[in-house]
């Protein structure tokens, strides 16, 4: 056995001797881990182009998930008492989710890219000087050009003083800022568990491979037809791999093609991009989600296809309104789509109504309606935390120069659309809920305009894009499913609370960190670093100056699409209620016009047909025994194209991306 095998078997049996019920997060050991698969993912996500964050469950976390159970499997093997049991194996996943959740490229790597961007980048040009720059909180940025210039150009060290002195200040407020924004989402999700978990009994399908792969017994990794799919998914992820080094080797293409670009006759060259792709775990997730859900949604996104193709016949496309904010320009799919989300909330709370009163009533009248002894923490105690964290990040707001009736408006829509992105998770299992551009701030500049902004608001959503300009990375998802891992395995609440607060308030400090290391030594602003490096602060900055110098009035024809899709979903849920086996999902509804919906519309479509064959003449014993080829074909395609990327991390050159892999 060599130096480094030893070395993780050691490190195992430290975790598992200093363990007493769930204390593993606590020890080096898992710190180690964590730190591993963070600058794993800073190089996969900023220096090179791959996007583990961007697809649930995170490839990175379900890669080292799998390296740690097969070593856990050899240390039992040899001492049963220094084995992690399942559950222990489940609270370092749900930890290293959560830090890779706020260290992503929708996140921390935004935040990092922004925060020096401005000050280093403003011209006479540009103007930005005039326009912001002196109204932009310096203890929120960097704006040492000493600094600053190493970041950028690169062949630098973190570790010097000139260095990371400008960064502390910023890097103390933002992990703070980040602290109460996770402690806030975790106290929200501890009020939401029960409801969706225990009465409700949501699917949950992004758990079901970390539960199967974390059994003792090992089920999994001695099924024949979990071996089948990995070597089928893995085989051809490895071909494509040779064939990205050495083209002349043959294989299948995997990875997304545009098949729109030989559409090009009108009205059909409407739909534009139309992304094919064939990934193997999102096939397997297809598989294991509800079929009503994987159908609508590969139906609803052609639907939003057709759309562009009617508005173009009808000359609608021709006709833009004044405005700005979600869309400008018919049929309006993003301000469908909010107005749709805002409509699935309602019948989700409208659902929970009940519960949520007695809720309440125990927490504060003493009434013991609802039974708290299996909850992490009580009612009172996790309503009171949502209520000090909300004000906390409204005071923080407040102090960056929003204005009172911008918050009052912005945190309240953003915890809505929390709740939004933890029922899609854990109702449909859909693994890309990007919902750009959902934010708050889209609403804000399209109701009321840009015009009628302060420019103090318009500063704050530049400064608060890392956390609001894409949610397929956020954290409360993952804060919710580790609740539904305890319950699945009779395990703690109380103690995975813990575990995915400490990760929550670690996860910020380690981001920056392994951000500015890489940073430093490469150079944002060099060819070393992937676009994303500079293009995130050059989006935030511009789009600020846009606001200021072209402000828009307020976009009435939009508004009226929001209300066109909060209508339209409430028909769908009505119809689901009042007819058996409806097979079309409101929700599927609101993401169809996504990302995520339209690089994942193959695999869906492959998924579901495949479930309905199995439930069709297999019946419920046939799907269950289909199940673990369907793992095998997410394990077999994220183990190889793991290896891939690692490899090229290692050697320093370029390798093969299976997921999302460039355009074509």
């Amino acid at each position: 056995m060599d130096l480094h095998a030893r070395s993780l078997l050691f490190d195992l049996a430290i975790i598992k001797e200093t363990t007493a019920c769930f204390s593993i997060f606590s020890t080096p050991s898992v710190h180690n881990v964590m730190r591993l698969d963070n600058y794993w993912l800073v190089q996969l996500e900023v220096v090179r182009y791959s996007h583990p964050s961007y697809a649930a469950p995170f490839y990175n976390c379900i890669f080292t998930l799998l390296v740690l159970t097969v070593v856990n499997m050899l240390v039992r093997r040899v001492r049963s008492r220094w084995a992690l049991s399942g559950p222990e194996l489940l609270t370092i996943y749900i930890m290293i989710s959560i830090t890779t959740s706020v260290c992503s490229h929708n996140m921390m790597a935004i935040l990092v890219s922004t925060m020096g961007y401005a000050t280093f980048f403003q011209s006479p040009e540009n103007g930005w000087n005039t326009l912001f720059i002196n109204n932009v909180p310096k203890w929120l940025t960097v704006n040492d050009m000493t600094s600053l210039r190493n970041f950028y150009f690169g062949n630098s060290t973190l570790y010097s003083a000139e260095n990371f002195t400008p960064w502390i200040v910023p890097i103390l407020w933002w992990s703070a800022f980040s602290a109460a924004l996770l402690f806030t989402t975790l106290c929200l999700t501890s009020i939401l568990r029960k409801q969706w978990i225990e009465s409700e009994k949501l699917t949950f399908p992004i758990i079901q491979l970390p539960l199967e792969m974390t059994e003792d017994t090992g089920a999994l990794f001695r099924n024949k037809y979990m071996w089948m799919g990995f070597a089928l998914a893995g085989g051809l992820t490895l071909l494509a791999g040779l064939n990205y080094l050495y083209p002349s080797i043959p294989c299948i293409r995997i990875t997304r093609q545009n098949i729109g670009q030989y559409i090009v006759n009108p009205p059909w060259n409407a739909m534009g991009g139309i992304q094919m792709g064939f990934y193997f775990f999102a096939i397997g997730l297809a598989f294991i989600m509800p079929l009503d859900l994987s159908f609508s949604c590969w139906l609803f996104f052609w639907l939003t296809r057709l759309e562009l193709v009617g508005a173009r016949m009808l000359g609608l496309n021709e006709l833009t309104v004044v405005g700005g904010g979600f869309d400008r320009a018919y049929p309006f799919l993003n301000s469908q789509a909010y107005g749709a989300y805002l409509g699935f909330f309602a019948m989700s709370m409208w659902s929970a109504r009940k519960y949520l009163g007695r809720v309440f009533r125990t927490a504060f009248l003493g009434t013991k309606e609802e039974d708290e002894s299996r909850e992490a923490i009580s009612y009172r105690a996790a309503i009171l935390g949502v209520v000090i964290g909300f004000l906390f990040m409204c005071a923080f707001a407040f102090k960056v120069g929003m204005s009172p009736w911008t918050i009052a408006v912005f945190f309240p829509l953003y915890l809505v659309l929390v709740i939004i992105i933890c029922r899609i998770r854990a109702e449909l299992g859909f693994p890309t809920h990007d919902m750009y551009p959902m934010s708050p701030h889209f609403l804000l500049t399209t109701t009321p305009g840009s015009e009628n902004l302060s420019h103090g608001d318009l500063i704050s959503f530049t400064l608060f894009t890392w956390f609001n300009k894409s949610y397929a990375s956020h954290p409360a998802p993952h804060q919710l499913e580790a609740f539904k891992l305890c319950e699945r395995r009779h395990s703690s609440e109380k103690q995975m609370f813990y575990a995915a607060l400490i990760a929550g308030v670690i996860a910020m400090p380690l981001g920056f960190w392994m951000m500015l290391h890489v940073y430093y030594h490469n150079g944002g602003a060099t060819a070393k670093m992937e676009q994303w490096a500079m293009q995130h602060g050059r989006d935030a900055w511009n789009q600020l100056a846009v606001w200021i110098k072209q402000p828009s009035p307020p976009n009435k024809v939009a508004m009226e699409f929001v209300g066109v899709g909060f209508l339209v979903v409430a028909i769908l849920s009505w119809i689901r209620m009042n007819v058996i086996s409806f097979p079309l999902h409101p929700l599927a509804y609101a993401l169809a016009p996504s990302w995520g919906v339209s690089q994942l519309w193959m695999p869906l479509l492959i998924g579901s047909t495949a479930k309905f064959i199995s439930l069709r003449f297999g019946g419920m014993k046939g799907y269950r025994s289909a199940l673990p080829f369907f793992f095998g074909l997410m394990l077999g395609e994220i183990a190889i194209g793991s290896l891939w990327t690692i490899l090229g991390i290692v050697l320093g050159i370029p390798t093969y991306d299976f997921w999302p892999g460039k355009y074509q």
